[in-house]
């Protein structure tokens, strides 16, 4: 499929409090996927879609982060969840994706790239300057995928414990 062609069968919103079991769905389907290899499987197969739902519900009524998502043929595929910065030392214009996730059965079909896309020209357009998101070190197919994009790590660490471990994370940049 070409980009234009994905483009033009895929459409973007922000999220409603409708939405919130399939993010939370989406949320907990993705995770279990994506970092088998990186976190317990007894941690990852307890994830429970109900209280992400809950989570969810509440943030998307707050209205921060702002969540959007991506849908074909009224199916969501994925959804981004951004807002201002919350680093310790982000600036005014500095905004941050504070989570992307993609229904792992549609990975690779350009939901993620669109919706960072959508994302960027969403913050641009309230006068934000720079993108950061967060990465585990260890997820190396989230790291490739973002780099592609154009982020780039700014050198920026913190650790963080997850599931009974010690992750890692880097935080990459993009000027927007």
């Amino acid at each position: 499929m070409t980009a234009d062609y994905l483009r033009t069968a895929l459409t973007f919103r922000l999220a409603v409090a409708d939405d919130a079991a399939e993010i939370a769905r989406i949320h907990v389907k993705a995770w279990q996927a994506a970092y088998r290899s990186i976190f317990p499987a007894v941690y990852l197969d307890s994830l429970s879609v109900p209280r992400r739902q809950v989570l969810w519900a509440q943030l998307i009524a707050r209205g921060m982060p702002r969540v959007m998502l991506a849908q074909r043929d009224e199916v969501m595929l994925g959804w981004i969840a951004w807002g201002a910065s919350r680093d310790y030392d982000s600036g005014k214009t500095d905004a941050e994706i504070e989570a992307i996730y993609i229904d792992p059965p549609h990975w690779r079909e350009g939901a993620g790239r669109m919706l960072i896309d959508e994302a960027i020209n969403a913050a641009a357009s309230e006068g934000y300057r720079q993108m950061t998101l967060w990465a585990l070190e260890e997820n190396v197919r989230g790291l490739r995928f973002y780099k592609a994009l154009g982020f780039a790590l700014d050198g920026v660490f913190r650790t963080e414990r997850v599931g009974g471990c010690e992750v890692c994370e880097t935080r990459l940049r993009i000027a927007i």
